[in-house]
C-alpha cells in the first residue's frame, strides 16, 4: 500500500516538472521572437539624427532650360532680406501717350498711381504742356507724330528705350496712358526674378505666335514667329537684356527693325528679344489691357494684379468690377476706387 502511494506521488511530480518544462521552452521562444524582431527593427530603420548609409535610389532632378532661368521665385520676398528687395527707384516706368490725352487720361493715372512713383515715371508724349512740367512731372516730349501708326509708336518707343539706357535704373517697364500700375505688386513680380537675369515679361494679347515677314536683302522676306508682351498691358525689361538689345534698338536702330517687320513697337520688342537674342518671353497673368475681358478680373484678387486698364469691349465700356464708395459715372476707369482700396489715406478718397 505505501509503495503504491510512493509510485503515484512520483507520477504526479513528473507531470509537473514536464508541464513546467513546456511553459518554460514557451516563454522563452516568445521571448526570444520579440527580442528578435527588435533587432532587426533596429536594423532597418536609423536612429533619430543618424543618416542611414544606403538610401534608395531617387530620380535625378530635370535639368533647367535657358528660360526655366528667369521664372520668378514664389515667395521672393520672404527669401531675401528687407535690404536687398527691389526699390521703386530702380524701376524706370514709360508712359506712351499723345497730347489729346492729357486732360483725359493722363490726369487720371496723375492723380492715382503716378502720386506715388512721381520721381521714377516719365510720361512720352508728342506735345508741350506747360501745366506738367510746371507741376514737376518728367515730360519728355518727343519729335514723334500723334497719330497710332506704326512708325509712331516705333518711334515713341524708342525715346524710352533711349531714355531707359541713359539712366542708372535696373528695370525698364512700358505702360500705355490706359494702365493703372500697382506699384507693389511690380515690385513683388520683379523682384521674384536673378538680379543678373535676361527677363522680358509681360503678357501677350494673342494665343499663338505672332506670325511676321521679315525685310531682307534683294526685296525678299522670310517668314518668322515670336511672341511678345502687348504694350496695352505694359511689359518689362531688364537692364542686361535691354543692353543685349542695343544693336537693334538704339538711337535709329529700333525705327529701322520695326520697318523690317512691318510691325509696330511692341512687337518690334518681342521679335529682338526672342529672334535676334534667341530669349523667350516670360508669359504673366498679372498685366491686363483694355483688349480682354476685365470683368473676369475678380476683386478678391485685385490688388495682386500689376496693371489694369480700361476702355471700349465689344461695344461696351469695359473696366474692372470693383466695388467702392466712386459711382461709375464719378469714376468710369475704376482707377479712383482701386487706388484707393491700395491707399486708403489718400486725401481724396471718401
Amino acid at each position: 500500500m505505501h509503495c503504491r502511494t510512493c509510485w503515484k506521488n512520483r507520477q504526479i511530480w513528473k507531470r509537473w516538472i514536464l508541464r513546467t518544462l513546456a511553459f518554460s521552452i514557451f516563454t522563452f521562444v516568445i521571448i526570444l521572437y520579440a527580442d528578435l524582431q527588435l533587432q532587426t527593427k533596429g536594423l532597418s530603420e536609423p536612429a533619430p539624427g543618424v543618416q542611414p548609409s544606403i538610401q534608395r535610389n531617387r530620380p535625378p532632378k530635370p535639368s533647367r532650360t535657358r528660360s526655366d532661368s528667369v521664372r520668378p521665385r514664389k515667395h521672393a520676398r520672404h527669401a531675401t532680406s528687407a535690404s536687398s528687395e527691389l526699390k521703386i527707384e530702380e524701376v524706370y516706368i514709360a508712359v506712351k501717350t499723345s497730347g489729346k490725352f492729357h486732360q483725359s487720361r493722363v490726369s487720371v493715372i496723375l492723380d492715382t498711381w503716378v502720386s506715388i512713383t512721381k520721381t521714377h515715371t516719365f510720361i512720352f508724349t508728342d506735345k508741350e504742356d506747360q501745366d506738367l512740367s510746371s507741376a514737376g512731372y518728367n515730360l519728355v516730349v518727343t519729335g514723334c507724330q500723334s497719330d497710332h501708326s506704326q512708325q509712331a509708336l516705333s518711334c515713341k518707343m524708342s525715346a524710352e528705350y533711349d531714355g531707359f539706357m541713359a539712366s542708372d535704373k535696373r528695370w525698364f517697364c512700358h505702360v500705355d496712358d490706359d494702365n493703372y500700375v500697382n506699384p507693389k505688386a511690380l515690385l513683388s513680380l520683379l523682384s521674384g526674378f536673378p538680379r543678373d537675369g535676361d527677363v522680358y515679361v509681360g503678357k501677350p494679347s494673342l494665343d499663338k505666335p505672332i506670325t511676321a515677314h521679315e525685310l531682307l536683302e534683294g526685296n525678299t522676306t522670310r517668314e518668322v514667329q515670336f511672341w511678345f508682351a502687348t504694350g496695352g498691358a505694359g511689359f518689362c525689361l531688364s537692364r542686361r537684356l535691354a543692353e543685349k538689345m542695343a544693336p537693334w534698338a538704339r538711337g535709329s536702330r529700333f525705327e529701322q527693325t520695326s520697318a523690317k517687320i512691318r510691325l509696330p513697337d511692341d512687337c518690334t520688342v518681342g521679335f529682338i528679344v526672342e529672334k535676334r537674342l534667341g530669349i523667350s518671353m516670360v508669359h504673366s497673368p498679372l498685366f491686363h489691357s483694355h483688349l480682354e475681358n476685365l470683368l473676369l478680373v475678380r476683386q478678391w484678387n485685385l490688388l495682386q494684379q500689376v496693371t489694369l486698364s480700361y476702355g471700349i469691349f465689344e461695344n461696351k465700356m469695359n473696366n474692372v468690377d470693383v466695388k467702392g464708395k466712386f459711382s461709375r459715372e464719378e469714376d468710369p476707369s475704376r482707377f479712383r476706387t482701386v487706388h484707393c482700396l491700395l491707399y486708403p489715406f489718400t486725401s481724396w478718397c471718401p
